[in-house]
């Protein structure tokens, strides 16, 4: 995939790290939000960048992330800006945290800070990945409707970063 014409790729080590790498999988957005499930159809307003997570190693793929490209509250407030998943035979390897500091690093160069990631409480792993990463527990709340219709439970953990 490349990358859109009105954005210039990021400097490549914002994209990698000595374990990891992401790799730009599709952009969603205005241009094919017919394309994305009938649930997800509301955020086709903001851009979404979608990475494979791939050992730099070998160029495995051990998982997927995503970055919304979007200030707009009621979208961050409703489902964050990240979103991410290690495939079960590669967790507990610390890909996730690498992964969310690449996004962290990403969502600064394109002046995206505060990022918001949001977790359900009982997934520890997942909470625990975002700290190390350096993200803060803003609160823990209900879940927006959105959210509960792409698969999330009643209750969220909404984490941050500070804003520099």
């Amino acid at each position: 995939m490349t990358w859109p014409d009105d954005v210039p790729p990021p400097p490549p080590e914002l994209l990698a790290d000595e374990a990891i790498e992401l790799r730009l999988l599709r952009v969603m957005g205005p241009h094919n939000v017919e394309a994305r499930p009938e649930n997800e159809r509301f955020l086709g307003r903001v851009r979404e960048y979608r990475f494979a997570i791939h050992r730099r190693g070998d160029g495995l793929r051990v998982g997927r992330i995503h970055l919304r490209a979007t200030r707009d509250e009621a979208i961050l407030r409703a489902v964050g800006h990240s979103g991410y998943a290690v495939d079960e035979e590669h967790r507990r390897n610390g890909y996730a945290t690498r992964a969310i500091c690449l996004i962290i690093g990403l969502a600064r160069h394109w002046d995206l800070l505060p990022l918001w990631v949001l977790i359900e409480p009982h997934n520890a792993a997942s909470r625990g990945a975002v700290e190390r990463a350096g993200l803060v527990l803003a609160e823990v709340g209900d879940s927006s409707p959105e959210l509960i219709a792409l698969g999330m439970g009643p209750t969220v953990c909404r984490y941050t970063t500070t804003a520099g």
